[in-house]
Order: structure tokens, then sequence, then C-alpha cells
């Protein structure tokens, strides 16, 4: 058996701090330093053997957190922007654990811009979805799609804060459905949706 490299194992290190991070904040958005290296098994010490201090360990779990978003999020392939919708949902649901760390990070003080770039894909996606929709009168057309992105995102966020606890399918469907039924979109439609994401998967 090869030995591991001391590289290997500090990188090793670093991403279970990040992990443990992670953990700590979505718990309370103010863990302190130690909080996290006790979440991570470490010591003080041993977080300042990857981080200067709190404020770069935070920033790179936001920056992780903003490239698994980025890559949940992919290339819109639906030509159906209410199945483009719902697909984003359920992506979203896959990357819950990022998405929730770096949307509570908006609450900490100087990483409104980091926060607001790790959404922006995200947020572009659910207006343009919306917009499509609109024009072809699938969604409500009383508000603007812009209004209509900030109720749909609202009611995505309520669900990624409640359905932690809830089981993983069910939880994945709701995250599909909760949003369309935001947007306007009638119950029974955005469960036959969901379960077209579902089908495709």
């Amino acid at each position: 058996m090869t030995p591991r490299t001391p590289r290997a194992d500090s990188a090793r290190n670093r991403e279970a701090l990040l992990d443990a991070g992670g953990r700590a904040l979505r718990r309370d958005v103010d863990a302190t330093l130690e909080d996290i290296a006790t979440e991570a098994g470490l010591s003080r010490r041993a977080v300042y053997g990857h981080f200067p201090g709190r404020d770069a360990l935070v920033d790179a779990i936001v920056e992780r957190g903003a490239t698994r978003i980025a890559a949940a999020v992919g290339p819109r392939t639906d030509e159906d922007p209410l199945v483009a919708l719902a697909r984003l949902g359920g992506a979203l649901w896959d990357a819950v654990a990022d998405v929730h760390a770096v949307a509570r990070m908006a609450l900490s003080s100087g990483r409104g811009a980091t926060v607001a770039g790790a959404m922006a894909p995200i947020r572009e996606r659910v207006r343009a979805c919306l917009v499509d929709a609109a024009s072809a009168h699938r969604v409500r057309t009383d508000v603007s799609p812009e209004v209509l992105a900030l109720l749909v995102e609202r009611a995505a966020l309520d669900v990624l804060e409640v359905a932690a606890q809830a089981e993983a399918d069910d939880a994945r469907m709701l995250a599909m459905t909760h949003p369309l039924c935001a947007a306007g979109v009638g119950a029974a439609d955005a469960a036959r949706l969901a379960r077209q994401v579902e089908d495709a998967r």
C-alpha cells in the first residue's frame, strides 16, 4: 500500500475543514473559528495551517459553494420553460447544502457582492424561464417577470430552509413543484412537470 503524501493529507484536511465550516455556518452564520475547528475535529492552530483567519475560511466556503451552484445550474437544455424551471429546482435540491450555506452568507456583512455573484446564474435562469413562460401565457402575467422571479426565488429558499428534515425524494419533488406553484402554475400541472423531470433522469 502506497503511503499518503503530506500534500494529499493537507488537501484532504482542507476539504474536511471546508465541509465542517459549511455545516457550522448553516447552523449559525456567526460560528467562530473555534466552532469550525471543533466541527472538523481539528485544533485552532491546525486551521491556521490552511487559512490566515476566519474571514479567509468563510470566503473559501462561499467560493466553493458558488462553484457548486454554478455547476448545478448547468446549461439549459429544455425547450419547455416550465420543465427547465422544474429541472433547475431539482438541481438546486441536489446542491441544497451549498445553496443554503451561500444564501445564509447573505446575512454576513461584507459578503453581499460574493453572494450576489454566486446567485446570479440562478436568478438569470429563473427570469429567462419566466419570460418565456409568460409570453406563452403559461404563468401568471399580472406581475412583471422580474417580480415573479423574486416570488419564485423566495418560494425556493423557503423549501430549502424547511425541507432538509423531510424525506429526500419528497423534498426534491417539493423543490421542483413549489417554485412552479409560486409562478402561478396549478398544483396538478406542477406535479406533472416535476414527474416529467424525474422520468427524464
